[in-house]
């Protein structure tokens, strides 16, 4: 497919997230897609309240420092949406596997790690109605742009603990993925106008640098502090430069406190300057915050709330979500299982969502 072209089905795509049919959130077809959570199964069944001092979470560099041996983790995500808007209504279900993380330490206060998450969703399909004059006669048709795949973050991560208090870190992105995307077009007279269709792969790079710092304030509380700033998400059709999108700069907090040995309440705030990234773009604030009893079988609770990035209003999406879960420990102690349930409401534009997710993550220690 020549650039030209596959610019032009990008920019079709956008024009059509009024009537999208999304099989991920039909709020990231606007703009670069829908961001990813950097949470493993554990922590995401709590809300993400313990995402920055979770080494199996990819938020901070400093959670590393919590592992007491090499240990390697994986999350799975099914998820069932609900989509309401202008003349659409209908139930769809997808499948991720959204985090994979493994490290551990490589001498008394050094520890590393590496792993992927999903930076960006870009998997949905739009559908759109519309007609052209064609031989003096008005024609009318159907557009489908279906999109495919998404954006990963591979991440290079190191944390070095300074005393018993100071933990800093910092940490090396990777951004790489593709979408294979599809423009197909329908006329309703299919006995004159043949069916058209043009397919293409994007593929997308870019480079991101992140640090944090963990402080133990008393031996009940914790504070972690992280930034992030990545560069460019460059695309390629064939090895050409079609697009150059800059990405946002991220920032944030969280609190620990363990008042008793079998209770840890933690919370969370996170700012990314997404407005940054285009038109239809909008910077979010995002919280968090849960509770989590006992340990060998942990039960969690926990909320979240906040904005997305991208709107077609003039202000951005917001969300907000509750969530449970539980673990049990496996093989001796070398296993840990996670397994919970998050409900998420989205609303913005006249669009609605709502969410049933299915967690499970999964750790093991050789």
């Amino acid at each position: 497919m020549r650039p030209a072209r596959l610019v032009t089905l990008l920019a079709c795509a956008l024009v059509a997230a009024g009537t999208a049919r999304a099989q991920d959130s039909q709020f990231g077809i606007v703009g670069l897609g829908t961001p990813g959570r950097w949470e493993s199964g554990r922590a995401r069944t709590g809300a993400g309240a313990f995402a920055a001092f979770d080494p199996a979470s990819t938020v901070t560099e400093t959670a590393l420092a919590e592992i007491g041996s090499l240990s390697a983790s994986v999350a799975e995500g099914a998820t069932f949406r609900h989509l309401e808007g202008p003349g659409l209504s209908s139930w769809l279900r997808s499948t991720r596997y959204p985090l994979f993380a493994v490290g551990g330490p490589v001498s008394s206060g050094l520890f590393v790690g590496g792993g992927y998450s999903t930076y960006l969703d870009r998997s949905f399909e739009a559908v759109t109605r519309d007609s052209v004059v064609l031989r003096d006669a008005m024609e009318h048709f159907t557009d489908a742009i279906k999109s495919d795949g998404g954006v990963s973050d591979l991440r290079l991560a190191a944390a070095a603990r300074l005393g018993s208090r100071v933990t800093l870190g910092v940490g090396l992105h990777l951004l790489a993925g593709s979408t294979r995307m599809t423009a197909t077009r329908n006329f309703d007279d299919s006995t004159v106008y043949f069916t058209v269709q043009q397919a293409g792969t994007v593929r997308y790079a870019g480079l991101g640098v992140s640090g944090s710092v963990l402080l133990a304030v008393t031996p009940t509380v914790s504070l972690a502090g992280f930034a992030r700033r990545d560069g460019h998400l460059s695309a390629y059709v064939a090895d050409t430069l079609v697009t150059r999108s800059d990405l946002p700069a991220t920032v944030g907090g969280a609190l620990r406190w363990t008042p008793v040995a079998n209770a840890r309440l933690a919370g969370s705030v996170m700012w990314r300057s997404w407005s940054r990234t285009g038109p239809n773009a909008f910077d979010t604030f995002n919280w968090t915050a849960g509770l989590e009893l006992g340990r060998a079988a942990p039960v969690r609770v926990g909320v979240r709330g906040g904005q997305l990035p991208f709107g077609a209003t003039g202000s951005a999406p917001t969300e907000w979500g509750v969530a449970a879960g539980t673990g049990r420990v496996l093989a001796n102690g070398r296993g840990f299982l996670d397994i919970g349930v998050e409900r998420l409401a989205r609303d913005g534009g006249g669009l609605r969502e709502r969410l049933w997710t299915i967690v499970l993550g999964l750790t093991l220690r050789p």
